[in-house]
């Protein structure tokens, strides 16, 4: 798992060195927009297929999705030609709160990725200004852990995947910075192991909002 998550990384790195070392050779004189962002928001956890199914086989117990936090950086290249469109890379972790489950146990949900995005200002035609609607295509892991304390009582599961994320905001503009408010939404697929069961599929995903500031 670990290895496929540094492959992914290393990859993304080396598609946008191409990308800066292109646009570096085809205009030497003019300095290449990059945008930093980072963001919270709030969302709510999204169970698909037989992930209740899935979860029960791993702990003898299952719960309902609950909500979370988001915490996200990135970056986005929007040279000025490209009128309003930015491609760049985004992390985003959520933890989720604690809820109760099927057996009366605590359960912890948390689940980040890292993706390649494109974010699109269509009206405005220009970068960090108006309506944008942004697609990302990540790779990452979930980690839920079910937990008793009065019994002693420890689980684990982990499963890594894929996510396919979309939103549409609201960019305000300030003098250096700017402000965003967006609503996401996310589908991962991902896949763990079960002791004494083998493999299974984990399908699920987030509704929510972000605050993101740009500079």
């Amino acid at each position: 798992m670990k290895k496929s998550i540094l492959t992914f990384a290393v990859s993304i790195s080396c598609l946008f060195a191409q990308m800066v070392s292109a646009q570096t050779t085809t205009d030497k004189k003019t300095k290449l927009p990059i945008y930093g962002e980072i963001g919270l928001g709030f969302g709510q956890t999204l169970f698909w297929s037989d992930m209740k199914m899935q979860l029960t086989k791993s702990y003898g117990g299952a719960f309902e999705p609950g909500t979370g936090n988001n915490l996200m950086m990135g970056f986005y290249i929007a040279p000025e030609n490209w009128k309003g469109l930015g491609i760049g890379s985004r992390i985003k972790g959520t933890f989720g709160t604690s809820v109760k489950g099927d057996n009366g146990d605590s359960y912890i949900f948390n689940y980040y990725n890292l993706a390649i995005t494109a974010k699109y200002y269509a009206i405005s035609n220009e970068f960090n200004k108006g309506l944008y609607v942004r697609g990302s295509f990540g790779f990452g892991q979930f980690t839920t852990k079910r937990v008793n304390e009065a019994t002693n009582l420890y689980k684990h599961q982990y499963a890594i995947g894929t996510s396919l994320m979309g939103g549409i905001g609201y960019t305000i503009p300030f003098k250096k910075t700017a402000l965003s408010f967006e609503a996401e939404f996310e589908y991962s697929n991902r896949n763990g192991t079960i002791d004494g069961k083998g493999d299974a599929g984990y399908q699920s995903g987030q509704i929510g909002g972000n605050i993101i500031l740009s500079f």
